[in-house]
């Protein structure tokens, strides 16, 4: 009887498991200073009723082991108990009670156990701590842009901070605007400068002057861009049979669509400076508004002119004789020219004889010659060729970057793996048939 009792009374005292609240506290604890000493005094407070909870426990226990014998002499009273085991009895109760207690006797707070609404706003939190982090990074922040990439929904978080304004792109220039709608101006000289795009994120300074500036630019994901304008870049201006100053095609021979239509845009005659040769950007809004009209269309930018040095030639050195070169491949560039893009300019006199071998110009640029806008430079630099080959190791970072965003301008652009000739030739000969611009091995 007293055995069965015994096992009945364990059976009903089932041992709180607290692993599970203390998991749950770690998973929500951020990092700082403040979360992990709140943290701390919150596990002490779950520990601290652990063993709350196994001092009851065996208090119980003792309880339930009095066999029935004992039980009768207990109900007599005590003085039916011999001296020693009421002594015994009341330290065993005393040692028990002393060793649930907390050594100091702390008034703590009651923590909650996490829900999923805290869990969600401990993980938001956090992670404006890591975009306010990367953002105050000075220069590129390779990190943040990766990031973005990876998860779109980082990048509309951006979005959430008042120095964080969001691109929107106008007919010249952009404008951009923040969470509270705070509105900024740019002229189209910073849209080349950042190539900043529709719904592109920027992080400005100043914002608070008539003179705002742009610290870092972070690209939209590339899947999510929703383009608002159309450029037609490096149009030609020439002269109709009205006299009328026009453009109807850029550098490269391409015609002007608008909505898929030839255009023939006619320069306003309050345009500054532009006369026939000129070179100009236009760019008209994406949504179509009827029947397109010649003041739907906007001359965003005019390339400047190149400005030639007058200068005492020095005297002519004598050369040597001009080298020759065997063609190892069959094409004709007809006249065309090639820009050559190599670090330091290094073998102009042999890219020179290759080209002039194929019936081409040569036109070369070094490679590590610029400082700012690289991609203006090069546009600019380069803008006379129809084919462009850039040789590999012989170049930076910042000048395939640029080139690979205004390849587009050329008929076609390749790249050579080294300074050999042959691959120089065969990056033309790919560029000129419209191959793959590098090929491995």
């Amino acid at each position: 009887m007293g055995e069965n009792f015994s096992k009945l009374r364990k059976g009903n005292l089932q041992r709180h498991d607290y692993r599970k609240e203390v998991q749950q506290l770690l998973d929500v604890m951020g990092n700082s200073e403040q979360e992990l000493t709140l943290g701390a005094k919150a596990i002490q407070l779950i520990l601290q009723m652990a063993a709350k909870g196994s001092s009851a426990e065996v208090i119980e226990e003792k309880r339930a082991s009095v066999t029935p014998e004992a039980k009768e002499d207990e109900e007599e009273g005590p003085q039916a108990q011999p001296e020693e085991e009421l002594e015994t009895s009341s330290k065993l109760v005393e040692k028990v009670e002393a060793e649930s207690k907390p050594a100091v006797q702390e008034v703590e707070p009651v923590v909650d156990e996490p829900t999923e609404e805290s869990k969600e706003k401990a993980k938001i939190d956090r992670t404006s701590q890591t975009l306010q982090a990367l953002l105050s990074e000075k220069g590129d922040s390779q990190a943040l842009d990766n990031w973005v990439q990876k998860d779109p929904k980082i990048f509309e978080r951006l979005f959430d901070m008042v120095m964080v304004y969001k691109v929107s792109t106008r007919r010249i220039g952009f404008k951009a605007y923040n969470k509270n709608n705070k509105e900024l101006r740019f002229r189209e000289t910073i849209r080349n400068q950042f190539n900043s795009k529709n719904g592109d994120a920027i992080l400005v300074s100043n914002a608070h002057t008539d003179s705002p500036r742009i610290t870092k630019l972070i690209r939209r994901p590339a899947e999510s861009y929703y383009p608002n304008t159309v450029t037609f870049d490096r149009g030609v201006v020439e002269v109709n049979t009205d006299k009328e100053l026009i453009v109807k095609r850029n550098v490269s021979g391409k015609k002007l669509r608008v909505d898929g239509e030839l255009f023939e845009y006619k320069i306003p005659a309050q345009a500054y400076n532009i006369h026939e040769g000129s070179i100009v950007r236009l760019r008209w809004y994406a949504q179509p508004r009827g029947e397109r009209q010649n003041e739907d269309i906007s001359l965003a930018w005019v390339y400047p002119e190149r400005q030639e040095k007058v200068t005492t030639p020095a005297p002519k050195k004598e050369k040597g004789p001009k080298p020759q070169y065997q063609p190892t491949i069959e094409f004709d560039l007809a006249g065309k020219t090639v820009g050559i893009v190599v670090g330091r300019e290094l073998y102009r006199d042999k890219y020179e004889a290759i080209i002039e071998a194929h019936n081409g110009k040569m036109l070369m640029v070094d490679a590590f010659y610029h400082r700012r806008a690289p991609e203006n430079y090069f546009a600019r630099r380069l803008s006379e060729a129809d084919y462009v080959i850039m040789v590999q190791n012989q170049n930076k970072h910042n000048t395939s970057y640029a080139l690979a965003k205004i390849k587009d301008q050329f008929q076609g652009f390749a790249v050579a793996k080294n300074l050999t000739g042959i691959q120089v030739e065969q990056a033309i000969y790919r560029a000129v048939k419209g191959l793959p611009a590098f090929v491995a091995g």
